[in-house]
């Protein structure tokens, strides 16, 4: 039985590791990607079907990394061997307010 727990482990890491990978490998090097300063404002949160996403703090954020789509989807491409091909852009202010209204009740 234990044989068993840990052959599924082990592939669960595995698939684990070939789809996170990517992103793992953007998460480490974002500062490089997009410098110190944005950096500190924004995380790559989600990788799939070729599509980035991005958390910013705030929507200001959110312009700059907008401004700079082209340079940092080809650098994020380069980091991924050409995995990604959208970056989509939100910010995390917007939808926490968003929850915090659901979660409260409160509607628009």
């Amino acid at each position: 039985m234990a044989a068993g727990i840990e052959t599924v482990i082990q592939n669960l890491l595995l698939r684990t590791q070939k789809e996170q990978g990517p992103l793992f490998g953007i998460q480490r090097c974002w500062p490089l990607l997009v410098g110190e300063g944005l950096a500190a404002h924004s995380k790559p949160v989600r990788l799939a079907k070729g599509k980035l996403w991005i958390d910013v703090d705030h929507p200001g954020d959110g312009f700059e990394l907008s401004y700079r789509r082209l340079t940092l989807l080809r650098r994020v491409r380069e980091q991924t061997g050409g995995q990604v091909e959208e970056i989509v852009i939100r910010s995390a202010r917007t939808r926490v307010s968003a929850s915090a209204k659901k979660s409260h009740g409160v509607s628009d």
